[in-house]
């Protein structure tokens, strides 16, 4: 059963790459495996900022502080910090202006980063797996690298009040995945994996809307 948990994203970074992108839209699948490992890399001092920020907040399982829990562990740290990761990455990759580009570089580099968080996740709830942390986080991460990846062509080159927007759109993403969590949580799994579901396939219909030519290639 940990093997969605484990394999979604990475599953997901594999369809995605075998798209029939063109020459052209796409850096070549070898180039877009390695920044899928550079961001891989990223997590192990990145992990370290999580394990930091959680050490600072806690956890309460109580009304408003509990969503703000679910917010930051699960959904708004991992994925701002395996932004900020990518942000220090990409100067070191060969990014042109072009949509397809720029989210298959910035999709790679999250896609390797929070696969390694599900792992961590994994171990770290070693004993307290159920359908919340084996189905729906990997559910909700992947609709969340998908969501940041469609937006970063609009704040392209990540700098100044971009850069700010970027992860305010980040930011909000990971807000609405939380209220997903929340209802988990709160004994409305049901509203939860519909919820869920529905994100999932609205950053899909997005990305087909937004490629069509390769995902009808």
């Amino acid at each position: 059963m940990v093997l969605f948990l484990v394999a979604s994203l990475p599953l997901l970074f594999s369809l995605v790459v075998v798209l029939p992108w063109g020459p052209r839209q796409s850096p070549p699948a070898l180039a877009l495996v390695a920044t899928y490992l550079k961001g891989a890399l990223l997590f192990f001092p990145g992990y370290l900022v999580i394990l930091i920020v959680r050490r600072i907040f806690g956890f309460s399982y109580d009304g408003v502080l509990f969503f703000l829990s679910l917010l930051q562990q699960d959904h708004l740290v991992p994925l701002l910090t395996a932004m900020g990761g990518f942000l220090l990455l990409q100067k070191t990759l060969t990014i042109t202006a072009s949509d397809e580009r720029v989210f298959l570089a910035t999709f790679a580099c999250l896609s390797g980063f929070l696969s390694l968080v599900n792992i961590a996740d994994a171990l770290r709830t070693v004993g307290q797996w159920d359908a919340y942390v084996l189905f729906l986080l990997p559910c909700l991460r992947a609709a969340g690298v998908l969501i940041v990846a469609l937006t970063a062509r609009r704040f392209y080159r990540w700098e100044g009040r971009d850069g700010v927007m970027f992860f305010v759109a980040a930011a909000a993403a990971s807000v609405g995945l939380t209220v997903c969590s929340y209802l988990a949580y709160s004994g409305r799994m049901g509203w939860a994996a519909g919820l869920s579901a529905a994100a999932v396939l609205g950053a899909v219909g997005v990305f087909a809307g937004r490629f069509p030519r390769a995902v009808q290639g």
